[in-house]
């Protein structure tokens, strides 16, 4: 690992250094920020990733083409910290030299490096945030904030696995009602761990399908979401490839 543990800095709403993306999603509301490690990477941007924990062995591997082509386009791949697709998406990211955010359910005092993203980390490539007090103990409805605070740092949001009901759902519903875009993996045998994805593209998420060309997950489209460009419509009855 690069560098020691830093010291936790608090960023509070109107100070130069707390995200204007965050100001701009939560308006008067904006949570007080506690941040360890390289807070200038709120000043990237990045692409937030949600899944269910126990997403299937295709949605690990497709959070992780995912994240290593966002990161190693310069995009800072943002999720939640958990076990599943979160913690593909910030290993993913380490291990190609991307950088990555780690959005905690709870207070930063309880954070500790997962044995398996150790050999990556690196404290200049990493921030862990959290928007409750330092103390404060993991609980299910501060998973679901969280989800809110991933949405408000992210230029666009991909849903990789989501349920008929949780975070995941939540997390895609809340982008929607953002105004963000928000992208959903499509791909053959979805089992249940992915019966939501249907739900968010009725809801007007984006088919994030494989590309031809190159076998992997097609992320042009969240490309040129992130730089304020039109991401197109697949024309009625086109089918784009499957993941």
């Amino acid at each position: 690992m690069a560098f020691d543990r830093p010291d936790v800095v608090q960023l509070v709403p109107g100070a130069p250094s707390y995200p204007e993306a965050v100001s701009m999603v939560f308006g008067r509301k904006s949570p007080a920020l506690w941040a360890l490690g390289n807070i200038g990477l709120l000043g990237l941007p990045g692409i937030g990733f949600c899944g269910s924990r126990k997403a299937s062995e295709k949605g690990m591997a497709t959070a992780t083409d995912c994240a290593e082509q966002a990161a190693a386009n310069g995009f800072t791949v943002i999720s939640g910290n958990a076990a599943g697709v979160d913690f593909f998406a910030h290993e993913a990211a380490l291990r190609v030299g991307g950088c990555t955010v780690l959005v905690l359910p709870e207070g930063i005092d309880h954070f500790r490096i997962r044995k398996d993203l150790r050999a990556a980390w690196d404290w200049r490539r990493v921030l862990v945030l959290s928007q409750f007090p330092p103390d404060a103990a993991w609980q299910a409805y501060r998973a679901m904030e969280r989800n809110a605070l991933i949405v408000a740092l992210s230029k666009a949001m991909i849903v990789i696995e989501a349920g008929a009901t949780g975070g995941t759902l939540n997390a895609g519903l809340a982008t929607l009602s953002a105004g963000k875009p928000l992208f959903v993996a499509v791909y053959e045998d979805m089992g249940g761990s992915a019966v939501g994805n249907a739900a968010l593209l009725e809801r007007g998420g984006m088919p994030l399908a494989r590309s031809r060309t190159t076998g992997r997950a097609n992320l042009e489209k969240v490309r040129a979401a992130t730089q304020g460009f039109g991401v197109g419509i697949v024309p009625r009855g086109a089918q784009p490839a499957l993941l």
